[in-house]
């Protein structure tokens, strides 16, 4: 590699299933209160794209008072930097699961399936 050349690693991001449950209704009605602002300035789709960071999609049961959300990040930090505020402003429970793709199933399991012979 000559010297004016830039090394650049390209870093896989990973998939997240996030699940997300309001404390108590009242925190959930000051969240959607700061959601649909948000949502229509514009403030929703910038944070939810980025170099580092992607929200696939994010899906309401309101009556449940629960979020679930995919999304896929390149480390934990984008995770913390993203949720970390709505969960230390309204209190929300969230749990993250790393989760894989269909093809990376098919992948893996063909992988998997040779070294059982």
């Amino acid at each position: 590699m000559r010297d004016n050349e830039l090394n650049l690693k390209i870093i896989p991001m990973q998939l997240f299933l996030a699940d997300c449950q309001f404390p108590d209704i009242e925190n959930q009605v000051k969240a959607y209160q700061l959601f649909v602002e948000a949502w229509e300035n514009g403030e929703i789709a910038k944070s939810d794209k980025t170099d580092k960071f992607e929200m696939l999609f994010r899906v309401h049961a309101p009556g449940e008072g629960r979020v679930v959300c995919l999304c896929k990040a390149e480390s934990d930090k984008e995770i913390f930097d993203h949720f970390a505020p709505w969960r230390a402003k309204f209190g929300i429970h969230m749990e993250f699961t790393p989760v894989i793709s269909c093809q990376n199933i098919v992948d893996y399991h063909k992988d998997l399936f040779k070294t059982l012979g």
